[in-house]
């Protein structure tokens, strides 16, 4: 009998010790993968980059369940997949839609969906890790949008905008994707109120991200209906100038949402000819410019769908575009009335 406690013991010392070191090299395997992300970055070639993503994506789920508290993980799974979702799922859906080929569509749009929901998903968890009280991030959500911009404030240290703009950008995805569903649109505030407290945190994040996220939302829906022309062109022209215009989604994303609302064919067909013609003038950044460019020959060649010919933009809707490096005279406003964004 004594021999038996003694091998037990051993043995329960061992699995232990075997939990421990699975941990720690887990933890490890993530600083790793963290450490190595800005190699896919660089990628030229998206195809790869779009068979390599859900390899990665898998590899960190499974590290999730192994270090569930790790903030870094939970960030990075967050970037992924949102990512994923826009410049590929998203991507294949808009092709999909220029076929006409509606079985396609909503194919790539439920794949998008359910990574958005997943982004989401974690990013609750997250943080409900960081501030856990009264029901954590869930309790906040289901108390209202005052109690969930309320929520939002107890996260006041920089290093935290990761995680509340990545939730924030699933959000807002999936918003995007679904907005028919009036359940889902009557989310929005929430996302929006993300960005805000990112805008508050750090603007600077992911090359300057919250200024584009905002740029979106003011551009959401004509003057007319409640949008802000003129704020959506100061935070996209913003967010070009502090990245020398390098970043080139951000002239994309205000070709395809600012131009195409205030109905400028002359500013959407600039934009979108300026990142065709751009070099590799990000390297750092070269996969999302070359998913850039795609978009960009795609929706140039969708013009005459997107902007009608006869149209001019109204003179009040323009902005004097400021200097490269220049803050925007204005930031979000806290509270803002949502709408599509």
């Amino acid at each position: 009998m004594r021999r038996f406690h003694t091998g037990f013991l051993v043995a329960a010392i061992a699995l232990g010790q075997t939990g421990c070191l699975g941990k720690l090299a887990a933890n490890s395997t993530a600083r790793i993968m963290n450490q190595a992300s800005p190699a896919l970055q660089a990628f030229s070639d998206p195809a790869t980059a779009e068979a390599a993503l859900p390899y990665s994506i898998t590899q960190m789920e499974g590290l999730l369940l192994v270090i569930p508290n790790n903030q870094l993980l939970r960030g990075n799974l967050m970037r992924a997949v949102g990512s994923f979702g826009f410049a590929f799922l998203v991507d294949r859906m808009e092709e999909a839609e220029v076929a006409d080929d509606e079985a396609r569509i909503e194919y790539y749009r439920n794949r998008a969906t359910l990574a958005f929901l997943r982004g989401k998903e974690v990013g609750f968890q997250a943080l409900t890790l960081e501030e856990d009280g009264d029901g954590g991030a869930r309790g906040a959500y289901g108390r209202g949008i005052d109690a969930w911009r309320a929520y939002l404030q107890q996260f006041d240290d920089q290093e935290q905008a990761g995680l509340v703009f990545w939730l924030g950008y699933n959000w807002a995805q999936h918003i995007s994707l679904n907005k028919e569903d009036p359940d889902v649109l009557a989310d929005l505030p929430f996302a929006i109120a993300c960005f805000e407290r990112v805008f508050a945190l750090d603007p600077t994040y992911n090359n300057y991200a919250p200024y584009a996220a905002m740029g979106s939302y003011y551009a959401r829906t004509s003057a007319s209906l409640g949008g802000e022309p003129a704020r959506a062109r100061e935070m996209f022209e913003t967010a070009i100038a502090r990245t020398h215009g390098n970043f080139l989604t951000y002239k994309v994303m205000m070709a395809r949402v600012y131009a195409v609302m205030v109905q400028d064919r002359a500013l959407f067909t600039r934009l979108l000819q300026e990142v065709i013609d751009a070099g590799d003038v990000m390297p750092e950044q070269r996969l999302a410019n070359q998913i850039a460019k795609r978009r960009a020959r795609r929706y140039l060649a969708q013009i005459d769908d997107l902007i009608s010919p006869s149209e001019e933009p109204a003179a009040a809707e323009g902005a004097t575009p400021p200097a490269e490096g220049d803050a925007p005279a204005t930031t979000p406003a806290e509270g803002a009335t949502p709408a599509t964004p």
